[in-house]
């Protein structure tokens, strides 16, 4: 599947799946579906994102709205606390449904669902505790006094919000097994139109932030229930013998979901230590402008992350079935479309890059060329390395990843401190290229080659 043939696959009747054939385009119908629908998703919430800000700051203030904002920002921080079981649990659901067993398939999905209500339930309760004894006047330093309890209700109230979208989201990952996440993405868009009312409701009231909270987060959370009805309808989820069900797969949870938990963890530590590096050696001035960059190129990376996405669960099924010419064929194609796009958004953006900048910033930030051009180099190769980790996720590949991304951290934090010294910005990105990169041959190239070959040749 290409950019060029998409439209083939845009279609509501299913293929008949008796065949191989049939099957690969199958999936390719199934993911284009998805592509649409997170599309739309996406867009309403960014419409939902454009209106919040109207809709509170007039009565909130800088300040509330800025508290907020501070906590909702949480949700991406801690979303590593479901230890990598949402992710385990996608690929489980993806193996047992090649297998054509409703009856094990029903087992796995109410099991892992089973087990992922316990773990937000605990998650939840955890935070709950630790909102009571943290000190949130450091944490988030407000000037109004009676702002500062309303910090604490807010974060008490997120506690248990947080815990609870750690299982509603593994609804999510279990459609993603399935191969319909389309579905997830049109009810997180009712989600969001559903949060859009609560919050205009909430507004016209001039309600505190708990409620703002509750929602946003809190509506979207609850929408997603609408899809354990449906797996419950489709006889894909039951309560009966659900406790024997978790207990039969926690263990496998936890198990693959470790590594999972261990590569975000390794991701979030070498990617989101790069402000803190930029912030203590050059200042907070130039964090603004690495964000800035950051955001740019953010229309090289993003566009490609959501068509290349619903493949995990496609490459998965074709990797229980052992259909490798599905699997070959598929990283061929995504990897090529990926880096045609890729390279062509960035050097429209290197060309560009300056002009739009000032502008955006009304001329407050200027930035080099080499800089751009050093960032634009990793957008593309992250573009490219997402299009290949779904690949690796999708065949369970997860062990080469872990090692990956150990290293990278080892090397590359290090690194990045000593060059941001001497070189400054460019230097930081041209090092951290140069070990990605070697990194990347070391371990998938010789290491892990034989196990990465297995999965996309025959023999």
């Amino acid at each position: 599947m290409n950019l060029l043939t998409l439209h083939r696959y845009l279609r509501l009747i299913p293929f008949d799946v008796s065949t191989e054939q049939g099957r690969s385009d199958e999936r390719y119908r199934l993911a284009v579906l998805t592509m649409a629908a997170n599309v739309l998703s996406r867009g309403v919430a960014m419409v939902v994102m454009v209106l919040t800000v109207s809709l509170t700051i007039p009565y909130l203030g800088a300040e509330r709205f800025g508290v907020w904002m501070t906590i909702a920002s949480f949700v991406g921080m801690l979303s590593f606390l479901d230890l990598g079981v949402g992710n385990a649990l996608t690929n489980k659901v993806s193996q047992v449904a090649a297998q054509n067993s409703p009856d094990a398939l029903r087992r796995t999905i109410s099991g892992g669902l089973g087990f992922l209500f316990i773990l937000g339930c605990t998650i939840g309760i955890l935070l709950f505790l630790l909102t009571s004894i943290l000190p949130w006047d450091k944490i988030i330093k407000v000037k109004d006094v009676a702002v500062s309890t309303e910090v604490l209700n807010t974060a008490a109230i997120f506690s248990i919000l947080f815990g609870f979208s750690l299982f509603s989201n593994g609804i999510q990952r279990v459609f993603a097994g399935l191969q319909r996440a389309f579905e997830s993405h049109l009810v997180s868009l009712a989600g969001s139109c559903f949060s859009l009312l609560a919050l205009w409701i909430a507004t016209k009231q001039e309600a505190s932030i708990p409620y703002l909270l509750a929602a946003t987060l809190g509506v979207q959370s609850l929408a997603n229930l609408g899809l354990l009805i449906i797996l419950a309808k489709r006889s894909l989820f039951t309560l009966k013998r659900i406790a024997d069900h978790t207990r039969l797969e926690a263990h496998h949870l936890i198990h693959v979901g470790g590594l999972f938990f261990i590569l975000q963890i390794g991701t979030m530590v070498g990617w989101g230590a790069d402000s803190l590096i930029i912030a203590s050696t050059l200042g907070a001035a130039q964090v603004a402008a690495f964000a800035i960059v950051q955001r740019l190129f953010q229309f090289v990376i993003q566009p490609m992350s959501i068509m290349n996405a619903p493949l995990w669960g496609a490459y998965a099924d074709a990797n229980s079935r052992g259909e490798k010419r599905f699997i070959k064929k598929t990283l061929i194609s995504s990897i090529y479309s990926t880096g045609i796009y890729s390279v062509a958004a960035f050097i429209l953006i290197l060309i560009s890059g300056e002009y739009l900048v000032k502008v955006w910033t009304g001329n407050s930030l200027i930035l080099s060329f080499y800089f751009l051009a050093a960032y634009g180099t990793w957008s593309v190769l992250e573009a490219l390395s997402n299009s290949f980790a779904m690949f690796m996720n999708g065949c369970n590949i997860v062990r080469p990843q872990v090692f990956g991304v150990l290293s990278l951290i080892t090397l590359s934090i290090p690194m990045k401190i000593l060059a941001i010294n001497y070189y400054g910005l460019t230097g930081m990105l041209t090092g951290f290229i140069m070990v990605y990169c070697l990194n990347i041959i070391f371990w998938y190239g010789f290491v892990f080659r034989k196990e990465i070959k297995s999965k996309i040749f025959k023999g």
